[in-house]
């Protein structure tokens, strides 16, 4: 029931960095799969494309990408590679900083432009001969026993598989229509981001600064301009959006003061709503969530794609091994849950309670938050161990 006319092993429903790394996974460990996309085709001319949404990708992520055979395609457009960075709280003491050399590693991390990403990716995918179906949207899903059925608009058949991975966001129509609950907490507050230029350059170091609920982020790029992420209560950002160029450029500039700041420059700005989500199961029948669909972090240490990618990780491991045979055996995608629903959970906790921790002023705070920074920075076990965590250091697989 598939265009190519076979039944398939896997079937992806989205065309992000996610959907796409699993397909390519599936696909180098030889099975049938396709790609579904409701969108174009994605496109990337590192010659002329702007730069748009930008993530980092920690070690463990581009570990995996190395393995799907696609780093250097990607550190080819425009991927950079960062080796400091340094976190500091607006009202108080409370400093640390992370070097590569420190940990013996020659980076921290990359930033990685996602409109790169998924270029690279999906001529990954074509240059195997993987079916690829953008500007297409399912319309109705039968989950039977033994395989999903889904079909466009009048119930014309677009394919059948035995798994179909629900890989199309946070506001996912599959998992929606497979039945799986999704907890929301809306944390009242908007990302705003933007390419901007300093004065002195990054450095190639990653800055963040806590301002109370203001966290405020310079991502490092290539050609020594910053991406920026300002996360900001509703009110305030909608502020922010509507300045004009120069009261924004003298409002970053004086919230990034201590950084790499004076901003001389900025593009034109969007801002998105940050809410955390977090799917109840992970997969129900032979539909099986992954990223974003699974779940959604605040972003004030740019994990998001980092846990999709180690979804991908951990759900490849269970495709590829003993339930090889049916992909959608309840027994892997119970392993797999088993092994990232806890993770994603504890991440998310981690980031409220950082946020939380940062976000206040109470009488005395700022001085404790500074006086556990200092004890950190002095115990350099400990703190090696917080970065080898952190950047995804630890336990790697190559």
């Amino acid at each position: 029931m598939t265009r190519a006319g076979e039944p398939l092993d896997v079937l992806v429903v989205g065309g992000g960095a996610t959907g796409l790394a699993t397909a390519l996974g599936c696909a180098r460990a030889g099975m049938r799969v396709a790609v579904l996309e409701r969108g174009p085709a994605p496109a990337f001319d590192p010659a002329t494309a702007p730069v748009t949404r930008v993530v980092t990708l920690n070690a463990a992520a581009m570990g995996l990408l190395d393995r799907l055979g696609v780093q250097e395609a990607l550190a080819a457009n425009r991927a950079h590679a960062f080796s400091g960075m340094q976190v500091w709280d607006a009202h108080g003491p409370a400093h640390i900083r992370f070097d590569a050399d420190d940990l013996g590693v020659p980076e921290l991390g990359w930033t990685v432009e996602n409109a790169a990403l998924e270029a690279v990716l999906w001529q990954a995918l074509r240059e195997r001969g993987v079916a690829l179906w953008p500007e297409t949207a399912w319309r109705s899903v039968d989950l039977r026993p033994d395989r999903v059925d889904v079909y466009a608009e009048g119930h014309a058949p677009l394919a059948s598989a035995r798994l179909v991975v629900a890989a199309d966001g946070a506001r996912s129509a599959l998992r929606e229509r497979a039945g799986i609950a999704v907890d929301e907490r809306p944390y009242h507050a908007r990302g705003v981001v933007a390419t901007v230029e300093t004065a002195q350059g990054h450095g190639d170091t990653a800055w963040q600064r806590f301002d109370d609920e203001r966290i405020l982020a310079f991502l490092p790029l290539g050609d020594g301009r910053c991406s920026i992420v300002w996360s900001l209560p509703e009110i305030e950002a909608d502020d922010v959006m509507a300045m004009d160029d120069g009261a924004f450029i003298d409002a970053l500039s004086a919230a990034i003061d201590g950084g790499p700041g004076p901003v001389t420059g900025a593009s034109p700005r969007a801002a998105f709503p940050l809410v955390a989500r977090h799917a109840r199961d992970y997969f129900s029948g032979r539909v099986v969530l992954a990223g974003d669909a699974a779940h959604t972090i605040h972003p004030l240490a740019g994990q998001g794609l980092n846990l999709g990618l180690a979804d991908v990780d951990a759900l490849l491991r269970q495709l590829a091994g003993p339930n090889r045979r049916d992909p959608g055996d309840p027994r892997g995608l119970r392993a797999y849950t088993r092994a990232r629903r806890p993770e994603n959970a504890m991440m998310q906790r981690a980031m409220d309670g950082f946020r939380l921790l940062f976000g206040t002023r109470r009488a005395g705070l700022p001085e404790l938050r500074g006086a556990g920074v200092r004890l950190v920075n002095g115990l350099v076990p400990v703190k090696r161990q917080l970065a080898l965590r952190a950047f995804g250091l630890d336990g790697i697989r190559r």
